[in-house]
């Protein structure tokens, strides 16, 4: 007689092992199974600079997937956790973010939680500290009611070490690599005072179309300044910008560009927060996965 208990643990019995470039057609599928908009280049991109762990089963089927990256000796931040539904209650998105744990040491840890994930980030130590909104649509040209001091230009590939300065105070940790790694791939505006750079925004492919995203500056007008140029460039094309500026100037002229809050996250900390270091502050997010 088969025993079914020991049969149902065979067929969830899963492996958890680094992720590679052969692992990112799987992993693309299980993107697309919980509805997020990531390409295949967009893994790609996201793998390059961190590091990623895939759950497998018997017959090497990747079934769940996770994310860390580093910056720095004592800051990294986790995502593109996915379970698919048959692993969900077997424990699989404990057993992936343990092997992170493992990995990532003693350094503090950020994720942006869908509701989803929720109740696993709180069980495992992690407090809530905000909300990221992700604004959508297709973009419509707006008048700014907002000013600021400074000149904006095209950003150039000479200006990665100010970029990765701008970057690196704004966000609380170096994220150098990730900056270079987006600046082939981006067309970037910078805003100069002085003949000094104080803020940038780079956008690129993403998704359903373009995302805006590292947007660094110092107070709302000079970030509506940095958004202008790209909205522009992609009228009535689909725009995405993911922000935890939910009021003010700049969150309201997402809306009037046609950028609605489409969906929002939840920003989660385990250990001690990491935050801007200066006077500018990122106003875009890279994707909500890195930050």
């Amino acid at each position: 007689m088969v025993n079914r208990t020991a049969q149902r643990r065979l067929d969830y019995a899963i492996d958890i092992r680094p992720m590679t470039e052969a692992d990112l057609a799987q992993a693309h599928q299980l993107s697309i199974g919980v509805g997020w908009p990531h390409r295949p280049e967009d893994w790609r991109l996201i793998l390059a600079v961190g590091h990623g762990f895939v759950a497998c089963d018997a017959i090497g089927r990747a079934l769940g997937s996770a994310m860390w990256w580093p910056f720095g000796e004592d800051f990294a931040t986790i995502g593109m956790v996915i379970t698919s539904p048959r692993l969900q209650a077997q424990g699989a998105g404990r057993r992936l973010m343990d092997t992170i744990f493992e990995q990532s040491g003693a350094r503090d840890l950020r994720l942006n939680s869908t509701r989803a994930g929720y109740r696993l980030y709180r069980s495992l130590g992690f407090e809530p500290v905000g909300r990221i909104f992700q604004h959508q649509g297709r973009a419509l040209v707006a008048e700014a009611d907002a000013s600021t001091t400074g000149t904006v230009r095209a950003v150039v590939d000479s200006d990665l070490d100010a970029l990765a300065r701008l970057d690196r105070l704004a966000y609380g940790a170096d994220r150098t690599r990730v900056i270079a790694a987006l600046l082939p791939q981006s067309v970037g505006t910078l805003v100069e005072r002085n003949g000094e750079p104080v803020g940038f925004a780079l956008c690129r492919r993403f998704g359903r179309g373009h995302v805006v995203g590292p947007i660094v500056a110092e107070d709302d007008a000079a970030a509506i300044a940095l958004l202008q140029p790209h909205v522009a460039a992609h009228e009535g094309e689909f725009l995405r910008v993911d922000t935890a500026q939910e009021q003010g100037l700049f969150g309201g002229f997402l809306e009037a560009c046609g950028m609605t809050i489409f969906d929002s996250v939840t920003t989660m900390i385990r250990g001690r927060s990491h935050g801007a270091q200066g006077a500018a502050r990122t106003f875009g997010l890279v994707t909500q996965a890195l930050g």
